[in-house]
């Protein structure tokens, strides 16, 4: 199915094109160690071949996509070890995010209370996928007011590569909607003025879905 993004080679045709691949893979529609061709999604999306090439590249220095040996541009599989590593350091780094973006939030919580209650209505309505994209956006809230591109870009690009293992695990695992839970701990913290704790409350949080795609089968994940 063709999806004409623009006709021309540019830096906002790249990042939507790349934007598109990293929705396919975190929908499910591109597997992990599948080969993506550029011919493919120039005829997909209707752009410049370098467009696509581009957006390979900025995939692959994401961590999203890797290029193998006779085999081109492949979805990334992450191992096991390569897992910890990963939610080590987002774990730490979201933290660091909360802690930054405390203070304002406490001094203006509404948009924060309001997202928390939009994934209670999602808990409660058993929407799996509204509570995947509310998830996400409770994630990014905290990078963005943080106010530190950096800090922002780097968790991004964390983000992109378990997003494959994030909707696996949000298929098959109904223990994500008692993530919620530590959802409202953050916030809870966050509202009392209490940064430290919401930091806590923060990184459990990124390490119980580290324990959780842990325990998704071996083949999910590359060899060690």
């Amino acid at each position: 199915m063709r999806e004409p993004l623009a006709d021309q080679h540019s830096a906002s045709t790249v990042q939507q094109v790349a934007a598109a691949i990293a929705a396919a893979v975190r929908g499910g529609h591109l597997a992990p160690g599948q080969r993506l061709t550029e011919a493919e999604f120039v005829r997909r999306f209707s752009v410049s071949r370098s467009s696509v090439r581009e957006a390979f590249q900025r995939l692959a220095a994401d961590g999203l996509l890797t290029f193998e040996p006779h085999r081109g541009v492949v979805v990334r599989q992450l191992s096991r070890k390569e897992v910890d590593n990963l939610f080590e350091v987002r774990g730490a780094l979201e933290a660091l995010a909360v802690g930054l973006g405390a203070p304002k939030f406490h001094a203006d919580p509404q948009r924060l209370l309001a997202l928390q209650n939009e994934m209670d209505r999602a808990v409660e309505a058993n929407d799996m996928s509204g509570f995947s994209d509310l998830n996400r956006r409770f994630h990014a809230m905290f990078a963005e007011t943080a106010d530190n591109a950096l800090l922002d870009e780097t968790l991004g690009r964390l983000s992109n590569s378990i997003y494959w293992l994030q909707f696996r695990l949000l298929i098959n695992r109904q223990q994500v909607f008692q993530s919620n839970a530590q959802h409202r701990l953050v916030v809870e913290a966050i509202i009392a003025g209490d940064a430290q704790a919401a930091q806590a409350a923060m990184r459990e949080h990124v390490d119980t879905s580290r324990r959780l795609i842990q325990q998704l089968p071996d083949d999910h994940f590359a060899s060690a």
